[in-house]
């Protein structure tokens, strides 16, 4: 992102929704100021510019596919890593691992060397094989990392299945209240959701039921928070259905067997799948 035409792309906005200079930059910015900004001819500060996004009601992540006319890298890069691997498609996360190895030659950005990492041990989980030898380096990255956001999250989140139980939880209780504080934003809520998801399905397949069931108690802290989700209120019901059936304290199957029915009317037949495997290999 240019910072010098995002005057433009303000003023673009302003006029859209029919907001006139004075009401926006008033107390910001003066008559000739606002005219040069808007021109692409100066900048602003970034506190000025948060300010701005506020009063034309734009979030950051809006004003970004606004400005740039894409979506994020991240966002592509995350559904094609989420297709391939539900649908255990193995060449495809080769082509992927490939793919991010030649961007963080290109780039020698930090972030596609950690992908590649995650993406690497996703294809080891379909294979039953142990963890990548660069695997060592994103788990000290995330060990040593003392402020976790949406970022941490996402590599913890899709790296759980080599990290220790012990490891997670010291991990996880370090890392909750600064997690916590970003709960209100939807991005980090949905990949908090999923890391405490993944914990608990962890945590069945090893039998360990305890611990599975501490984690459940924890997602339904976040009952309200994600009501209005459909998707993470269903893994709700099914994850609960899940530990009332291991732990004895349902016999029947029957809600399970129709939250299950449930994801498919709800088109999500590669998480139905997953649920189906969860179940035939808890049996």
């Amino acid at each position: 992102m240019e910072i010098i035409s995002i005057g433009k792309t303000i003023k673009q906005l302003r006029l859209d929704k029919k907001i006139s200079s004075q009401s926006l930059y008033t107390g910001l910015l003066s008559r000739q100021a606002r005219s040069n900004f808007e021109k692409g001819d100066s900048d602003t500060t970034v506190s000025k510019f948060f300010i701005l996004l506020d009063r034309l009601n734009i979030s950051l992540d809006e004003f970004y596919v606004i400005h740039t006319q894409k979506e994020s890298v991240e966002f592509h890069l995350f559904t094609d890593i989420a297709s391939v691997y539900y649908k255990k498609d193995i060449e495809g996360l080769i082509l992927l691992i490939n793919k991010l190895s030649k961007e963080y030659e290109k780039t020698n950005n930090i972030k596609y060397y950690h992908y590649k990492i995650m993406v690497e041990n996703m294809l080891r989980i379909l294979k039953n094989e142990s963890p990548s030898k660069d695997f060592e380096q994103l788990s000290n990255y995330l060990l040593n990392c003392d402020s976790w956001g949406y970022y941490e999250i996402m590599l913890f989140s899709n790296s759980i299945n080599y990290f220790s139980q012990d490891l997670i939880d010291i991990v996880f209780k370090r890392s909750k209240s600064i997690i916590t504080n970003f709960r209100i934003l939807r991005r980090y809520r949905n990949e908090y959701a999923m890391l405490l998801l993944n914990i608990i399905n962890k945590n069945i397949l090893e039998s360990n039921f305890p611990v599975a069931e501490k984690y459940f108690l924890e997602y339904e802290d976040m009952a309200e928070v994600l009501q209005n989700d459909m998707y993470y209120q269903t893994m709700r019901i099914y994850f609960r259905e899940v530990l009332e059936v291991t732990t004895n304290k349902k016999q029947s199957t029957e809600d399970l067997e129709k939250v299950i029915t449930y994801l498919g009317y709800f088109n999500m037949g590669n998480k139905q799948k997953q649920c189906i495997a969860h179940l035939t290999q808890k049996q």
